[in-house]
C-alpha cells in the first residue's frame, strides 16, 4: 500500500514539474493570456502584457466596458475559447500570432508581439496592437495595395515638366 502511495506522489510531483515548466512567456501563451483578459475585461492584466502603444486602446475599451452589465460580461466569458493556429517570426524581435476565438471578439485574427527587456534584462513578449489592426486592415494586404499603387504610378511619366521641355525642344 505504501508503495502505491509513493508511486502516486511521485507521479504528482513529476506532473507538477512538467506543468510548471510550461513557458508562460512564449508568444502563444502571451497572446492567449491577453485575449482571455480582454474578454474578461481585465484591462490591467492586458496592459501588463502589452506595449505602451496598446495602452491607449485598452483605456478606450475600458471606458466603453463600464456601461456593460455584469450579467453580459459573465455570459461572454463562460464559453470563450482561444485556439492559436499559427506563429510566424516577423523579425528578430517580433512575431505574428494567428488565432481563432469563439465567439469572435476582435475584428482581426492576428496579433503582433514585440520583445522587450525588463529592468533585470529578461526578455518579455508584449502584445502590440496598432490602429490599422482596429480598422480590420492586414499589414500584409496594405503593403500589397501600396505596391500596386506604386506600379501604376511607374507607368505614367514621373516628371511632366521635363517631358514638356523635351517636347518643346523637339518642336524647335
Amino acid at each position: 500500500m505504501k508503495k502505491i502511495i509513493s508511486i502516486w506522489v511521485l507521479v504528482a510531483i513529476i506532473s507538477l514539474g512538467f506543468y510548471s515548466c510550461k513557458n508562460s512567456n512564449s508568444p502563444q501563451a502571451v497572446t492567449e493570456k491577453f485575449l482571455v483578459s480582454f474578454v474578461k475585461m481585465d484591462y490591467e492584466t492586458a496592459k501588463s502584457i502589452s506595449t505602451k502603444n496598446t495602452w491607449g486602446l485598452l483605456d478606450i475599451w475600458a471606458s466603453f466596458s463600464k456601461q456593460i452589465p455584469d450579467e453580459v460580461k459573465e455570459k461572454k466569458t463562460e464559453n470563450f475559447v482561444v485556439k492559436i493556429t499559427d506563429t510566424k517570426k516577423e523579425s528578430d524581435t517580433s512575431m505574428i500570432v494567428t488565432y481563432v476565438t469563439e465567439p469572435k471578439i476582435l475584428p482581426f485574427n492576428k496579433i503582433r508581439l514585440l520583445q522587450e527587456k525588463d529592468l533585470e534584462g529578461n526578455v518579455k513578449w508584449k502584445v502590440d496592437i496598432s490602429t490599422l489592426d482596429l480598422l480590420g486592415g492586414d499589414d500584409f494586404y496594405i503593403e500589397e495595395e501600396n505596391k500596386a499603387v506604386d506600379e501604376d504610378a511607374s507607368m505614367q511619366p514621373i516628371d511632366s515638366i521635363n517631358s514638356n521641355k523635351a517636347d518643346t525642344a523637339k518642336k524647335k
